[in-house]
């Protein structure tokens, strides 16, 4: 398990960046980030990745002291189409069959921001998941089971695992922050 020397806090309520973190071993908070994404009007997939991911650290560092603050964003993009979080279990059953069979383009963006210093650190993640073919019972069963109005596209790292024919890229799908990344940035701030 790694050393921490200052608190970590996680700008986001998602299960999986939460079990990212443990995985990595590190004990830390969960304090969302208060950021309107929806008033947001970049749509440039890559820029608004990375600088909502940004906004949320540097949110969530405004509230805090002495700690690093590890903040995320992630867009599902399909024929230049940015897919947002879905309204309703219907939409994400329209997103999901649209994205059967087809190739569609995860932006992930990631933020950690030390709240003392106001150092921070911003990378950019993209890879690209080519979706098998998928029945309306696929797609049905998979809505029922997972909170899918909480995602982008309406799918998270599980339905890449199910659905994925092919991935080009870092599957960071399944844990929602590019790991690497996050290691390589909480190792220049002394955290691990």
């Amino acid at each position: 398990m790694p050393l921490q020397k200052k608190r970590i806090i996680l700008a986001s309520r998602s299960e999986s960046r939460k079990n990212a973190l443990k995985l990595l071993g590190l004990k830390f908070a969960v304090i969302p980030s208060q950021l309107d994404e929806e008033s947001f009007g970049e749509r440039n997939p890559e820029k608004r990745a990375l600088k909502l991911a940004q906004l949320k650290a540097k949110d969530v560092a405004s509230r805090v002291k002495n700690a690093v603050v590890i903040a995320c964003d992630l867009i599902v993009v399909f024929k230049g189409k940015i897919y947002e979080k879905p309204k309703s279990r219907k939409e994400a059953y329209e997103m999901l069959k649209t994205f059967s069979g087809q190739r569609v383009d995860i932006v992930a963006g990631l933020a950690v921001i030390d709240s003392e210093s106001g150092r921070m650190f911003s990378r950019l993640k993209r890879c690209k998941v080519q979706f098998k073919k998928l029945s309306s019972k696929e797609i049905k069963d998979y809505i029922k089971r997972y909170p899918v109005l909480n995602f982008s596209g309406a799918f998270d790292g599980s339905a890449v695992l199910m659905f994925a024919k092919h991935i080009d890229g870092d599957a960071l799908f399944y844990t929602g922050i590019p790991l690497s990344e996050l290691t390589s940035i909480l190792k220049k701030l002394k955290v691990m």
